[in-house]
């Protein structure tokens, strides 16, 4: 290989050396032995560093959550800013907040009275598609049968 390299032009060499560092023949071994002995005491600050930001960043939302309070487990109405915002600061809504129908004892939904009944009248196959665009399609439906 070495043959190889000093038969390329002078230009070539200098260009493949500026981009190569040359290996040291001389004092190789021990240079190694130092060099990983040092890099492994430089570690430890870049291992401390990222595990304090990760234990950050994983008791911030329990902070944030502790000293705002639930937010969804709230019976005051809600702000101004908060129904512009809504949930996820895109979605506002004047109808956000505290569900009566959520029994949050036991995590469950309380259908109001009748609801079953208007379920089982629903036909699963058919498709709902409101009260604006519905009674059109049934009069198309109408037409082609």
């Amino acid at each position: 290989m070495a043959t190889k390299f000093k038969n390329l032009p002078p230009d070539v060499q200098r260009e493949l050396l500026r981009h190569v560092k040359p290996a040291r023949v001389a004092s190789a071994k021990s240079d190694a032995a130092s060099s990983s002995s040092h890099s492994k005491k430089n570690y430890w600050p870049i291992v401390a560093a990222c595990t304090t930001f990760v234990g950050f960043g994983a008791f911030l939302p329990y902070w944030a959550t502790q000293t705002i309070g639930n937010l969804t487990d709230r019976d005051e109405a809600l702000t101004a800013a908060q129904v512009r915002r809504g949930a996820f600061l895109n979605s506002g809504t004047h109808d956000a907040g505290k569900d009566p129908n959520w029994d949050w004892k036991n995590g469950r939904y309380v259908y109001p009275k009748g609801f079953a009944e208007h379920l089982k009248r629903q036909n699963p196959d058919e498709t709902d598609l409101g009260p604006d665009i519905g009674p059109m399609v049934q009069e198309e439906r109408k037409r082609r049968n």
